[in-house]
C-alpha cells in the first residue's frame, strides 16, 4: 500500500505547483489542489439502489483533511487506526501528520488560548471556535450551474485584477466538482452493459443527468436531486438550508409519483450521513408565504420514514397558511421531535437589528443544530461559542473560585458574605458573566483569524455569495454577512437560585449569606430547613412576576451586552439559546446551587424554558414566564422545548389546542417551539431496557436523537421536563 493511495488530499496539497502562485493565496492553492486530488483519486462506486450519486462525505482513510466545521486537519484517530492496519507505513504516517499538524487550525489556535482559556473551558465555564456550520446558495448553484459560476468570477476577476490568484483557486474547486460528476457518469457507462431492469434505468437518468449537471441548471427534479446531491456531499456535509426554496421549482415541473420516489431517495440519503438543518416554508418582506407541494411533502416523508434526521425546521408566520400549521403540528404528533417552528415574525427583525436588510432577513435558515443563518449569503459562526450563566452565578458566590475544581477561575468580585443587598450580589454576578463573554469573544475572534489564514475555504467561496462579488475567502470576510453567535446555559437556574437568594437573604433576612454559603459549600447536608426553603422557592415557568423578572433583566443583560463587540469576520455578535446535548454535563460542572440542586446533579435547564420538573402550573403559564424576556433580541435561535403526552397530542381536539397555543405564543413574541411527544413511561421503561425501545426518538436541545443513544444524565433531563397537557 502506497502513502499516497490513503492520504489523497495531503499529497494534493503538498504537491501543488505554487511558483507564480501570490504568498498571500498558496495556503488557498493547495486546498483548493487537495480538493481536486482527492476527488480525482478516491475510489467511487455507484449502488443503484441509491438513484443519487456521490462521495456521501465518506471519504476512506482520510485523516489529513478538510472539514467544514474544523478546517484543515490532522486526525490522530485516524493515525492510529492506520498505523495498526498499515504498520509497514508507521513511520512513514508519523512523518506525515507530523509535518502537517502545525498547519493545523486546532494547532494554531490553541496557541492563542491562555492557560485560564484552557481551564474555562476544561470546567465547562465558556468555549469559544471560530467554525461552524454553512449553508450554501444551492438555489443559486442549480439556477446558473458551473458555467455560470465561471462566468460569474471572469466579470469579478477583471474588477480585482490584483486578486487572480484567488479565483484560480475557486476555479479549481469548480473543476473539482466537474472532475467527479466526470467520473460517476464514466462509471455509470461502464455499468449499464451488465445492468438490467431498474438498475439500468436509474443508471440511464444518471448518465442523462450528467449530460447537464453541474454545468447547467437541471431539467427536472431528478437532474436537481443528483446536482444538489453531488454538491451536498462534495467535500463534506453541511445543512441543506431552504430546501423547498432551493429545489421546490423542479418539484413543481416533474412527475408527480416520481418527484415523491426522488425525494424518499434523497431523504434516505440525508439519513445515512446524519444531514443537519432542512429548513422549509418562509415569508418575504413584504408577508408573503411561500409553501409550495415540496414543503409538503418533506413533511410527509418525515412522518412516513419516522427518522430522527435530517433535522427539520418549518418557518411560519402571521400570513401563514392554516395548513402549514395542521401539517407541522401533525408531524410533531408523530413523536419524530420535528419540525422545530420558527416565527419570521420575530426572527426577522431581530436580524434586521444586526443591520441586515428586511429582504435578506427574510432569507434566514437554521444551520447545525438550530442556529440561524442567511441562505447563502453569510458566515454566522454557528457556533462561535458559549457562556455557562450559571457559573457565572457561582463565581459571583464564591469570588471567582470553581467549586468543582477548586480553581480561581473567575474574577475577585468579593466575598458575598459582605454583600449588603441584593445590587451587589447582581453587579458581582454581572461582572463574572462579562468576564465569561469576554473571553469568548476573544478566542473565537482569535479562532476566526487563525481560520483565515490556516483554513481557507474556496469552495465555500464559490456557493456563499459576497466572495466572488468581493474576491475575498469565505473565511476571511468575503460572505455578505459575518455576525456571530454565541450561545448560553443555565438562564433558567440563574433566575431561580437568584430570586431565592433575593427573597430569604436579602428580603426577609430568614438566612445569612454565610449560612447559604456553607450550605452550598456542604451540598446542603445539616442545612436540611435551608434547603427545603431555597428548593420550594417560585420557580421560573409558572408565571411568578419575582423570579420571571430577574430572568428577563439577565437575559437583556447578556444579550445586549455582547453586540458592543464585533467580529473578525466584519459583523456583530449576538446571543441564542440552544443547549444540545450539553445540558447535564454543564449541570455536573457546576456545585450545589441556591435553587436547589445538589453538587452533583446532571439536571439543568435544556432551554430557554423552565429547569426540567420545576414548572407545575402548564404550558400557558411557561409561555407566560418564557415571554418576560425579549426575544427580538435573540439572532442565534432561542429554543423553547415542550413536552406534551400522546395521549394528548394525538387527538383532534389536542391537535388543535396545541395549534392555538403555538400561534398565540407567537403572536405575542415567541420566537422557536421544539416539541416532544412523548410517554414519560415509556421513556422509564427505555431507559431500563434499552434494547427493546433503539427508535425510540426524542428532541434534544437543537436535534431529534434516538434516546437509547443519549447519556444516562441527558436522558434524565428529558424524562424530568414537565409532561404539559392542554
Amino acid at each position: 500500500m502506497n502513502l499516497r493511495d490513503i492520504e489523497i488530499f495531503a499529497f494534493g496539497f503538498k504537491d501543488a505547483d505554487v511558483s507564480g502562485i501570490d504568498e498571500k493565496y498558496e495556503r488557498e492553492y493547495r486546498i483548493a489542489c487537495g480538493f481536486r486530488e482527492l476527488v480525482s483519486k478516491t475510489e467511487i462506486t455507484i449502488n443503484p439502489d441509491d438513484w443519487f450519486v456521490g462521495p456521501g462525505c465518506t471519504y476512506p482513510e482520510i485523516g489529513i483533511r478538510y472539514s467544514r466545521a474544523g478546517g484543515l486537519e490532522a486526525d490522530e484517530r485516524y493515525l492510529r487506526e492506520k498505523k495498526e492496519k498499515y504498520p509497514e507505513l508507521a513511520a512513514e504516517l508519523d512523518a506525515l501528520y507530523a509535518e502537517f499538524r502545525p498547519l493545523t487550525n486546532q494547532y494554531n489556535a490553541d496557541l492563542t488560548r491562555s492557560e485560564v482559556q484552557f481551564k474555562l473551558a476544561e470546567n465547562n465555564c465558556c468555549w469559544g471556535t471560530g467554525g461552524g456550520h454553512a449553508n450554501p446558495d444551492y438555489e443559486m448553484l442549480l439556477r446558473i450551474g458551473t458555467e455560470g459560476i465561471r462566468e460569474k468570477i471572469e466579470k469579478f476577476k477583471k474588477i480585482h485584477t490584483d486578486r487572480a490568484d484567488f479565483y484560480k483557486c475557486l476555479e479549481i474547486s469548480i473543476s473539482a466538482l466537474e472532475i467527479l460528476a466526470g467520473r460517476y457518469k464514466e462509471l455509470a457507462l461502464k455499468m449499464l452493459p451488465d445492468a438490467s431492469g431498474k438498475d439500468a434505468e436509474i443508471l440511464e437518468r444518471i448518465i442523462k443527468a450528467f449530460e447537464v449537471v453541474p454545468y447547467r441548471q437541471p431539467r427536472d427534479f431528478f437532474e436537481a436531486c443528483q446536482f444538489f446531491w453531488l454538491a451536498y456531499s462534495f467535500i463534506d456535509n453541511d445543512s441543506p438550508g431552504l430546501f423547498d426554496f432551493a429545489l421546490g421549482k423542479y418539484y413543481d415541473i416533474s412527475d408527480r409519483d416520481d418527484r415523491y420516489e426522488c425525494l424518499k431517495k434523497l431523504w434516505e440519503l440525508f439519513h445515512r450521513v446524519r444531514a443537519w438543518n432542512l429548513c422549509i416554508g418562509r415569508s418575504d418582506e413584504f408577508g408573503n408565504d411561500y409553501s409550495c407541494d415540496l414543503t409538503y411533502d418533506v413533511l410527509r416523508v418525515a412522518r412516513e420514514l419516522h427518522y430522527n434526521t435530517p433535522n427539520i425546521t418549518m418557518r411560519l408566520h402571521k400570513n401563514s397558511p392554516e395548513r402549514n400549521w395542521r401539517e407541522a403540528a401533525e408531524t410533531i404528533a408523530t413523536g419524530i421531535g420535528m419540525p422545530a417552528i420558527y416565527n419570521d415574525d420575530v426572527v426577522c427583525p431581530a436580524l434586521e437589528s444586526l443591520g441586515i436588510p428586511a429582504s435578506d432577513s427574510h432569507l434566514y435558515c437554521m444551520n447545525g443544530c438550530n442556529q440561524i443563518d442567511i441562505f447563502g449569503k453569510s458566515h454566522m459562526g454557528l457556533e462561535d461559542g458559549e457562556i455557562s450563566i450559571i457559573k457565572a452565578l457561582e463565581f459571583a458566590l464564591f469570588d471567582g473560585v470553581c467549586q468543582k475544581s477548586g480553581l480561581k477561575l473567575g474574577l475577585s468580585t468579593g466575598d458575598a458574605r459582605n454583600f449588603g443587598t441584593f445590587d451587589e450580589l447582581l453587579n458581582a454576578y454581572y461582572r463574572q458573566v462579562e468576564y465569561l463573554a469576554d473571553n469568548v469573544i476573544e478566542i473565537s475572534n482569535n479562532c476566526q483569524k487563525i481560520f483565515a489564514g490556516t483554513s481557507p475555504n474556496p469552495w465555500h467561496s464559490v456557493v456563499i455569495q459576497g466572495c466572488i462579488e468581493k474576491g475575498i475567502d469565505y473565511k476571511n470576510g468575503g460572505p455578505y454577512y459575518g455576525d456571530g453567535q454565541i450561545l448560553t446555559e443555565g438562564l433558567p437556574d440563574t433566575a431561580d437560585s437568584l430570586a431565592a437568594v433575593k427573597h430569604y437573604v436579602y428580603d426577609t433576612g430568614k438566612y445569612t449569606m454565610a449560612q447559604l454559603l456553607d450550605a452550598l459549600e456542604n451540598d446542603f447536608e445539616g442545612y436540611e430547613d435551608l434547603y427545603y426553603d431555597f428548593s420550594t422557592w417560585h420557580k421560573f415557568g409558572n408565571d411568578e412576576e419575582d423570579v420571571d423578572k430577574i430572568y428577563a433583566d439577565i437575559t437583556d443583560h447578556i444579550y445586549r451586552y455582547v453586540r458592543n463587540f464585533r467580529t473578525f469576520r466584519g459583523g456583530i455578535f449576538g446571543m441564542g439559546c440552544s443547549t444540545f446535548e450539553r445540558a447535564a454535563r454543564y449541570g455536573r460542572s457546576v456545585g450545589a446551587l441556591p435553587n436547589g440542586k445538589h453538587r452533583d446533579e446532571s439536571l439543568l435547564a435544556d432551554s430557554i424554558g423552565p429547569v426540567p420538573g420545576c414548572d407545575r402550573n402548564g404550558p400557558t403559564a411557561v409561555l407566560n414566564s418564557v415571554l418576560k424576556a425579549n426575544q427580538y433580541l435573540a439572532v442565534s435561535g432561542n429554543v423553547l422545548q415542550l413536552k406534551f403526552s400522546k395521549a394528548q397530542f394525538n387527538t383532534e381536539a389536542g391537535l388543535g389546542a396545541f395549534i392555538a397555543l403555538a400561534k398565540t405564543y407567537f403572536r405575542l413574541g415567541g420566537q422557536t417551539l421544539q416539541v416532544n411527544v412523548l410517554n414519560a413511561d415509556e421513556l422509564i421503561e427505555a431507559q431500563k431496557h434499552p434494547e427493546k425501545y433503539k427508535n425510540l426518538i426524542v428532541r434534544v436541545g437543537g436535534f431529534s436523537a434516538y434516546f437509547t443513544q443519549l447519556e444516562k444524565g441527558l436522558q434524565d433531563n428529558i424524562i424530568t421536563r414537565t409532561e404539559n397537557g392542554f
